[in-house]
């Protein structure tokens, strides 16, 4: 049966099932037989070897005969298992996973025995001890890999939510798997862990649940250490409680097992949130924050106090040295830790350039509220301020967010300074043990923030290249300021929406905060939008093909297209009524006949002797208005004006249109020179005559009846004639002339145009 399932030809897939779902037919004794892909009849009766450290050396120092031959064979089996297990088929690969745990307990063995980055100096010191542990790390890493694969080939694949199932049900991955698998290759492999973890929170969402839940047991790893150390002098203690108290006394094995356990707490979570970035959100809670800081503050500084009192001994110096050095790894460990978790949210707007307004300030104030809580633990703050500049964070807060807390900003800087006068009292030597495991020397903060500017420029060029919405997106997002905003105009939302990037939370919170630039602050609030011209969009594309088209008023001062501030003052809407309220009142003004009376007087041709209304023919001739003075040079030879000798049809007087004598000309006393305007009351008082005499006088006009006698009574000839030319020629009478009287008055210059 294994050598028929083994051949090449035996898998057979042709309707790509998944394996889930795909049965495969076995022959038993000729007779065939349908069996699951993911079957126990698949696994092979094989046992796995547990990886176990090298004890080369007994307690006292010496050499073990053999052991270290023992452990290379036991190393080189698993590797030839890993080699077996590789090879197999995808579908026998994960039957032989599901229902041969000896398999999971190997490979965890190797990850809690493997010696991690800050113990390699422990392990033995050989050539070809050390090759072949390299070997054994490389298969296990290709093993973890397959296992989150959940597709081969067009025939041999699993879905994805049976695949995730699979992984979480069997225990396949857990919250200490990942961990360790971090610490094993997330510095030296972080592409690999990288793609691996992704996959993984890809197949199944539910680890991030429980990564949620494991942050407790995390907080209660630290509240167990530091309640280690807590000082309780003058408890009283129950007779109870008398073998308690005693187990809390702590003796250097125990001591180095604590530091050696804080460090590998601390290195894991900086590795893991180092190559899976969207957990970081999950730490970002009070309590576990909190934790980090006071233990770093508090119980930190007693570990070393009692390691001096433990190993500060010529005897035991070796082992102080070391648990000494692992203390400084443990306290960068966790100021990288609370630097990767807090800076998440600086990184995001950086990176990604969160759009929406709200987000952003959330994760600026969670920033602030993290560095606020963390102010005041001096011992704390002042390391993590020596290594990642909170000044520097500020200021990059500070050009993503114009809205950020200054007042916040401020205090937190203050107290920084503060805590900076007093470091003296901090143990420098302590210090610059931390820088030197840490790898950060003071001199690199100017690169780390010449680094972070270049990030700012890269985020601030790429707010700028956001292309401008189209006219429906824009109209939009004006009515959802208008929603709020409702006293705006459509025009002075457009010009703030540009200024904000198009981003409407952004304008609602400059306008309601009264944050605005000093440029839109002047402009009107009310003014209104002029939607794109079609025209315009052609004319634009007619230039950008050589082609303008220009307007004579185009980038004048009064130009709204082209200037955003126009002197309101200039410009009058409606009807002007400065001077005159009337006409009338216009035409009653004499001060102008009065300022020219002077100069025709000279010539003595104009005599004024009424005092009727005058006539306004050349109101609209500034005669005279230029002069300097009285005089006039008479050098020049007089000439008669060319008015004077103007008669016929220019001092006709406009009667009605049945009149016959419309064109009859003035008399010669009327048209005599010794007029240069005549006297508008005599003219109009000889028109009356003329009309009225045709008639008969004032009144005395003839009366056509066009009433009759009572309807049914029948009418007279007459009165049918006077009723059809009343009917014919009544377009000439009433309103319906007056238009080409108006017209005839203005050319003679009787209307001022």
């Amino acid at each position: 049966m294994e050598n028929d399932s083994m051949s090449p030809g035996f898998f057979q897939n042709p309707e790509c099932k998944p394996l889930e779902d795909l049965q495969l037919t076995l022959k038993n004794e000729g007779i065939p037989e349908l069996v699951s892909a993911l079957n126990k009849r698949w696994v092979v009766d094989r046992y796995f070897l547990y990886y176990e450290a090298p004890i080369f050396n007994d307690s006292n120092d010496h050499e073990i005969v053999g052991a270290k031959e023992h452990w290379m064979e036991i190393v080189n089996y698993i590797i030839d298992d890993l080699i077996w297990l590789l090879k197999l088929p995808y579908f026998r690969f994960w039957s032989n996973i599901i229902h041969n745990t000896s398999i999971m307990e190997m490979l965890i063995s190797f990850l809690q025995e493997a010696p991690p980055y800050y113990a390699l100096d422990d392990f033995p010191n050989s050539h070809d001890v050390r090759e072949i542990l390299n070997k054994l790390r490389h298969y296990v890493l290709l093993i973890f890999a397959r296992l989150v694969t959940n597709k081969e080939s067009s025939e041999e694949f699993m879905t994805r939510l049976y695949h995730g199932n699979l992984l979480y049900d069997n225990f396949i991955f857990t919250v200490p798997i990942i961990l360790d698998l971090c610490q094993q290759y997330g510095r030296e492999n972080k592409k690999t862990i990288d793609k691996l973890l992704k996959t993984l929170f890809i197949l199944q969402p539910l680890y991030r649940d429980d990564f949620k839940r494991a942050i407790s047991f995390f907080v209660q790893v630290f509240s167990n250490l530091e309640r280690r150390f807590e000082e309780t002098p003058n408890d009283v203690i129950l007779l109870t409680e008398g073998v308690k108290k005693q187990s809390k006394e702590i003796s250097l094995t125990i001591l180095e097992d604590l530091i050696v356990h804080i460090l590998d707490v601390s290195s894991n979570l900086t590795i893991f949130l180092e190559n899976y970035p969207p957990a970081t959100e999950l730490f970002q809670t009070s309590n576990f924050m909190t934790k980090i800081v006071t233990v770093y503050s508090n119980t930190i500084p007693k570990m070393y106090e009692k390691l001096d009192s433990l190993a500060m001994r010529e005897d035991k110096m070796i082992k102080y040295i070391e648990l000494k050095h692992r203390l400084d790894v443990s306290r960068v460990e966790l100021l990288k830790l609370y630097r990767i978790i807090i800076y998440k949210n600086i990184a995001d707007i950086l990176e990604t350039g969160i759009e929406l307004e709200i987000d952003m300030k959330k994760r600026v104030e969670n920033y602030l509220d993290h560095v606020t809580n963390a102010i005041s633990e001096k011992e704390f703050i002042t390391d993590y301020h020596r290594f990642y500049p909170i000044d520097v964070d500020l200021e990059i807060l500070s050009q993503i967010c114009p809205e950020v807390d200054t007042i916040k900003c401020d205090f937190i800087l203050n107290s920084i300074h503060a805590t900076i006068v007093d470091e003296k009292s901090v143990n420098n030597s302590y210090k610059d043990a931390v820088a030197s495991c840490s790898g950060i020397n003071p001199p690199q903060q100017q690169q780390q923030h010449q680094q972070q500017q270049l990030e700012i420029e890269n985020f601030d060029s790429r707010e700028q290249e956001k292309i401008k919405p189209n006219e429906e997106e824009l109209v939009r997002l004006m009515s959802e300021v208008k929603e709020i905003l409702c006293h705006l105009g459509d025009g002075f939302i457009e010009r703030c929406l540009k200024h904000y990037n198009y981003d409407s939370t952004r304008v609602i919170n400059a306008v309601l905060e009264e944050t605005l630039p000093s440029d839109l602050k002047e402009l009107d609030f009310s003014l209104p939008y002029i939607p794109p011209d079609p025209e315009e969009a052609a004319a634009a594309v007619d230039s950008a093909f050589g082609a303008q088209r220009l307007n004579v008023f185009d980038n004048d001062e009064f130009d709204i297209m082209t200037n955003d501030k126009i002197d309101m003052s200039r410009i009058h809407r409606g009807k002007r009524k400065d001077k005159y309220k009337d006409v009338n009142e216009m035409l009653n003004d004499k001060n102008d006949i009065k300022k020219v009376n002077h100069i025709y007087s000279k010539y003595n041709l104009v005599s004024y002797e009424y005092d009727d209304e005058y006539d306004d023919t050349y109101d609209s001739h500034d005669i005279g208005e230029t002069a300097q003075d009285d005089t006039l040079e008479m050098d020049r030879p007089f000439t008669t004006p060319r008015v004077l000798l103007r008669k016929g049809r220019d001092d006709e007087i406009y009667e009605d249109d049945d009149d016959d004598d419309e064109n009859e000309e003035l008399t010669e006393a009327q048209t005599s020179r010794d007029y240069f305007v005549q006297n508008p009351a005599e003219l109009r008082a000889k028109a009356e005559q003329r009309y009225f005499s045709k008639r008969g006088g004032r009144g005395g006009s003839q009366q056509k009846d066009v009433v009759g006698n009572a309807k049914g009574q029948g009418q007279e000839k007459n009165v049918v004639i006077n009723r059809d030319h009343k009917n014919t020629n009544k377009s000439t009478r009433a309103n319906h002339n007056r238009r080409v009287g108006s017209q005839w008055k203005r050319r003679q210059g009787m209307i001022p145009s």
